[in-house]
């Protein structure tokens, strides 16, 4: 049996927060993406992430980001045979840094693939896309695992940097961005994979290019934001 991840995205602005977070924090806004193949420019997916809600921790103020994420392959099917999208959180502090469990997102996954009732265990660390980004910033690693049927599959995320800024245009607008840097290795559940990503991220919207690298550092993907809803 074969598992993609959906890929973990971070897209923000709240009142109350010191710094507009890599993240979106509007309720009622869907981003749409869609994923080429670097080779031939081909569209590989459509990628649609819903931000379903936004509350706010009474222990420290920070928010509580509920946001759906769900790929549409180019035959019209959910990745993997997924018939719902994968419901994640995201954790936005006071600061506006934004924090992410990749076991939990891992398994949200997971349960839109396995059947209902699969036994699903996970471990890990968490994610970190601080307010504050300078270029050659190091960002923290990071690594989660995750059980089921009697699989295990590993991720670790490192060598997180901040290469440089750009001023990007895609359908959906023209942003000013920063651009991380992450090396993502995936082991297990007949998924072995080693890749590397560029990411560019800007605030208030979070998320507006992802470049995908082979293990060779040839570029495989490229995702782009098309355009954004307000509901």
């Amino acid at each position: 049996m074969r598992y993609l991840l959906i890929p973990i995205l971070l897209v923000s602005a709240a009142c109350g927060l010191s710094a507009r977070p890599w993240f979106c924090t509007d309720g009622n806004t869907e981003l749409v993406y869609t994923r080429y193949y670097a080779g031939d420019g081909s569209v590989k997916w459509t990628h649609t992430m819903n931000i379903m809600d936004v509350s706010e921790s009474r222990s420290d103020s920070s928010l509580i980001v509920t946001y759906s994420s769900f790929i549409r392959t180019s035959d019209g099917k959910g990745l993997e045979n997924m018939d719902s999208p994968a419901v994640m959180t995201a954790y936005v502090s006071p600061e506006g840094d934004v924090t992410l469990d990749i076991a939990a997102s891992m398994v949200s996954v997971l349960r839109g693939v396995l059947w209902k009732n699969a036994r699903i265990t996970a471990e890990g660390g968490h994610t970190l896309l601080p307010a504050e980004l300078t270029v050659g910033d190091t960002l923290q690693s990071a690594a989660g695992k995750v059980r089921a049927l009697g699989m295990t599959l590993n991720v670790t995320v490192t060598d997180r940097k901040v290469l440089g800024t750009d001023t990007i245009c895609t359908p959906a607008g023209t942003f000013p961005c920063v651009i991380v840097s992450e090396h993502k290795v995936e082991k297990g559940m007949m998924r072995n994979r080693v890749t590397t990503a560029h990411t560019w991220y800007a605030r208030g919207i979070g998320m507006i290019r992802h470049d995908t690298y082979d293990k060779n550092m040839k570029l495989e993907t490229s995702e782009i934001l098309e355009k954004i809803i307000r509901k």
